[in-house]
């Protein structure tokens, strides 16, 4: 069972393979000195542009490979393994703290579209001149970097909500969606989504949910199935199946005390909930996760 690392914008190694790192925002020319024999968990959202060579990784025990001209977007709580890069591999990396994130990020469906998207295809190849575009916003980053401190932050924030625009227009060709004008529904459906996100461990209903939001559970499930067409109570098991995966596959702790660290009432709860979405008991799901036969987040009922 192989040890876990925790990486964000305050890992030594992300630090020294930064050209800019202001712990919210990260500028990084190369990703391939970060070293992916440990098993990496995301605590930040990174998007890598590949300019040369070929990579492959594992994203939640999912292999992957990365070509020329790859977009590659990842978000935290992400398990990333085995990364192998070839001599002439060249990339250029920015990553961003979920706190930046929510700052500069449009608050949009075509925000969640693309979430979805990438959740389950993390890796698309875009047009050479759309990778031209980002290589030009990320020089153009690297250049105002060494400003006064004020300034640039002001400077800096300005160009990464254009560049966040720029890539909307870029994936929202990719994934085919059209922009529209922000609803009640795009709000709280983002609103539900950040909350469930935020907590640790889940929140498993989805009246506790919709009591914060001030609507109905009833309303939240119509919102869900218009935003996603899941259930709120499809999506709220989506995340708390990949935290039980991940510490099933990565944690020496019991079974018991997963299930107290994850909220459950107790063991026999536990054993329930996993039983009634994989047919499998915990120990075996447990098996399952180590051997590699499931992924984080797999399960996602309707």
């Amino acid at each position: 069972m192989k040890a876990i690392k925790e990486a964000d914008l305050k890992d030594e190694v992300i630090k020294g393979s930064a050209v800019f790192n202001n712990g919210h925002l990260a500028l990084i020319d190369n990703i391939n000195r970060i070293d992916f024999n440990n098993t990496i968990k995301t605590g930040i959202y990174f998007i890598v542009l590949i300019l040369d060579g070929k990579a492959s990784i594992t994203i939640n025990n999912t292999p992957h490979e990365l070509h020329k001209n790859d977009i590659f977007i990842c978000f935290p709580n992400k398990i990333l393994e085995n990364g192998l890069f070839s001599v002439d591999f060249q990339c250029r990396c920015i990553g961003m703290s979920p706190s930046y994130v929510e700052q500069i990020m449009p608050l949009s469906s075509q925000t969640w579209d693309i979430k979805i998207i990438f959740e389950e295809h993390p890796i698309t190849t875009i047009l050479p001149d759309e990778a031209k575009v980002f290589c030009q916003y990320y020089d153009l980053l690297c250049s105002k970097i060494h400003l006064p401190s004020d300034v640039q932050k002001k400077v800096i924030d300005m160009l990464m909500q254009a560049f966040i625009y720029d890539m909307h227009h870029i994936l929202g060709r990719v994934i085919d969606t059209v922009p529209h004008t922000l609803s009640s529904s795009d709000i709280l459906f983002n609103r539900f989504i950040r909350m469930i996100e935020s907590l640790y461990p889940k929140e498993r209903t989805v009246a506790y949910y919709a009591d914060n939001l001030h609507i109905t559970s009833k309303y939240l499930n119509a919102i869900c199935k218009k935003m996603a067409n899941k259930t709120a109570s499809a999506i709220i098991d989506h995340y708390v199946m990949t935290d039980i995966t991940v510490l099933m596959r990565h944690s020496e702790k019991s079974i018991k005390e997963i299930s107290a660290e994850l909220g459950f009432p107790n063991q026999s709860f536990f054993g329930k909930f996993i039983r009634t979405r994989f047919h499998l008991s915990p120990s075996a799901f447990r098996k399952e996760c180590i051997d590699g036969t499931l992924a984080p987040g797999k399960a996602m009922p309707e």
